[in-house]
């Protein structure tokens, strides 16, 4: 039992053996295999990346070489903008209204500006840091388009080695040659010129001026927004080879900028001053135009302004000050203000009733001071309490009787006045070459329904008759519409551009003022002459015209048309304050028989435009007799 038991333990441990003796044969072959798919893979992936870094160094080094060279040299070189010289302003005789002067402001690249409260903290260390220094450079540093902040402008030489001693404490800051803008006469041409100041966020989004690479400045109001595009000139650029750390190395290539054109205005520049000194204790506006080509004159809206206070960062007080100053010196009232235009209207209304049939030469209407409109509570009053008498078309206007053109205007009625209104250029803009013009209200049916949910009453139609109520117009406004009575209905549009000049080439172009003439239509010459007539009785015909009392010209003679705008309607016995005052007006043109000039005066709350807008207007005509042979300008 014991020998065959043993037999089979020895039998079933060969077995064993056998049997993992097979496995381990079996293990050595599969690994082998494996070993040989395993580098079989690592070659196919050794052999993929090196075909893709092949393919990647052929496109580096060959079909891209252009891409990654100018992206090499992007790092190595740096395009520096040169910002061209701004071009020159001139009147029409050659007195230059603005130019440019050299200084030096301290900047900094805002690039290099790691840490701002780090960069402020140093710079406190360096030049005494106040309040407006201090809001400016937020400012600049908010304005994804300046690449430079201006620190301190117009810093003296002498200021700036006294802040070299120290300035290793921030080396980051610099000193930079600057061309400044400076204004000649800055007040009495403020709201006809306007002003340059930094680039703003806003400026990028104007679809009307062109910014060019490293511009800084850009013209903000005026003449120079308007001409932004002339003025600005090209720029030019520096290119630099900077180092690892963004110093110059050398300047590689230089293009000098082109600097702006020159423009020249239609202004008279001793007549402007002429006309300022005279008015800059009001406000008001008051405009002298060439009917006969659309030259503007004298473009004075008062109080002005000094422009030289924008050249620089202007403190937050000073604008404040401006701001909040009673007089509104910022308004350009010349083109923006609204005014009713009171009785300077009635020739225009006046012509439209001739021409409408509504009235003749011989038609009188009765005034005893006062007119009765059916189913009105009170009277229409005329401001002569007494009243005119019998009076008709040429007696109505010489004498402004308002009683006659309520009537007038009751028969033509409201439809028929505001539709002929506009070809004298009412209710829309007159298209000068100034951006923001106003344009007015001709009130209807229409605009009151629609403005005010409210009915036309004919009440109100009686005061549009007068140039009252809801009807506003611009000085400018009235300023054409004055020229298209002075030429018998051949008129230009209004414009302050002479002409400008390529400095590079020294070309000049002449605007060409025929290209903007058109007409408004008469149907009756005699109709004309009825108006006319009577405006020059108005100041010539002594003891009847409103404005006969003030001193003649010379042998000059001239006709005009006063108006008087009611601001507010006082209580009897109350004497109201002056802001409370009538508006006081005056249109006329020179000579009467070959007119030359069409003068326009409005001075608010200035009382009677007879006492004072016409005396204004006289004083201007006067002056510009006495020197128009010296008004010759610099392209005649």
């Amino acid at each position: 039992m014991k020998t065959k038991a043993r037999k089979d333990s020895i039998r079933k441990r060969k077995n064993i053996e056998e049997k993992y003796s097979w496995d381990r044969l079996s293990d050595s072959d599969h690994e082998r295999k494996s070993h040989k798919a395993r580098a079989l893979i690592a070659t196919v992936i050794v052999i993929s990346l090196f075909l893709l870094y092949m393919v990647k160094l052929y496109r580096v080094q060959v079909s891209d070489h252009e891409y990654y060279s100018v992206k090499s040299d992007s790092n190595r070189i740096r395009i520096r903008p040169i910002q061209a010289t701004r071009g020159i302003i001139y009147d029409r005789k050659g007195s230059i209204l603005a130019d440019n002067i050299s200084t030096f402001n301290l900047i900094v690249k805002k690039e290099l500006i790691k840490d701002k409260k780090d960069f402020l903290k140093k710079l406190g260390l360096l030049v005494n840091l106040d309040k407006n220094i201090i809001e400016s450079i937020e400012k600049q540093y908010k304005n994804r388009r300046l690449k430079d902040i201006t620190i301190i402008e117009d810093i003296t030489l002498d200021d700036y080695s006294k802040i070299a001693v120290d300035q290793y404490i921030l080396p980051i800051i610099e000193l930079s040659p600057k061309s400044k803008r400076r204004y000649n006469f800055p007040e009495s041409i403020s709201h006809l010129m306007g002003y340059v100041g930094k680039v703003s966020n806003n400026d990028l989004d104007s679809p009307v001026v062109k910014i060019h690479e490293g511009m800084t400045e850009i013209g903000k109001l005026g003449v120079e927004r308007f001409y932004q595009n002339i003025l600005s000139g090209q720029p030019g650029f520096e290119k630099l080879e900077t180092d690892a750390k963004g110093e110059v190395i050398r300047i590689l290539e230089t293009k000098e900028p082109i600097r702006g054109r020159d423009v020249v205005l239609t202004i008279d520049l001793e007549l402007q001053n002429f006309i300022y000194e005279k008015v800059k204790k009001k406000e008001g506006a008051v405009i002298v135009m060439n009917p006969n080509n659309g030259d503007v004159l004298a473009f004075v809206s008062f109080p002005g302004y000094d422009l030289n206070l924008f050249t620089k960062s202007i403190s937050n007080q000073q604008y404040t000050d401006l701001l909040n100053d009673i007089r509104r010196p910022l308004i350009n009232r010349a083109t923006t203000g609204q005014y009713p235009p009171g009785s300077t209207l009635k020739p225009f209304i006046g012509m439209i009733a001739l021409e409408q049939g509504i009235i003749d030469a011989n038609k009188h209407v009765n005034c005893d001071g006062a007119y009765e409109l059916g189913n009105h509570k009170r009277p229409f009053r005329c401001w002569k309490k007494d009243g005119h008498g019998d009076a008709n078309l040429s007696y109505a206007l010489t004498q402004s009787c308002d009683v006659f053109f309520y009537r007038v205007a009751e028969l033509t009625g409201i439809d028929s006045i505001s539709e002929h209104l506009y070809k004298y250029g009412f209710g829309e803009r007159t298209y000068i070459d100034l951006y923001g013009e106003k344009s007015g209200l001709i009130p209807d049916r229409k605009w009151k329904l629609k403005t005010k949910a409210l009915p036309w009453y004919p009440g109100e139609t009686l005061n549009v008759g007068i140039g009252q109520g809801y009807f506003l117009a611009t000085p400018m406004q009235l300023t054409l519409a004055t020229a298209s009575l002075a030429t018998n209905g051949e008129t230009y549009t209004p414009h302050l551009l002479l002409g400008d000049k390529n400095n590079k080439t020294n070309e000049i172009s002449v605007y060409k003022h025929k290209n903007n003439k058109f007409s408004t239509l008469f149907k009756h010459p005699d109709y004309l002459e009825i108006v006319k007539h009577a405006m020059w009785r108005v100041v010539n015909e002594k003891r009847v015209g409103t404005a006969s009392s003030m001193k003649k010209i010379r042998n000059i003679e001239f006709a005009g048309k006063t108006g008087t705008a009611q601001v507010y309607n006082l209580d009897k016995g109350k004497t109201g304050t002056k802001r409370l005052q009538d508006h006081a007006l005056f249109i006329s043109y020179a000579p009467f028989e070959l007119p030359e000039i069409v003068v326009t005066v409005v001075v608010e709350n200035g009382g009677g435009g007879s006492a004072t807008a016409a005396p204004i207007a006289r004083d201007i005509i006067e002056y510009y007799m006495d020197k128009k042979s010296t008004s010759v300008s610099m392209y005649e």
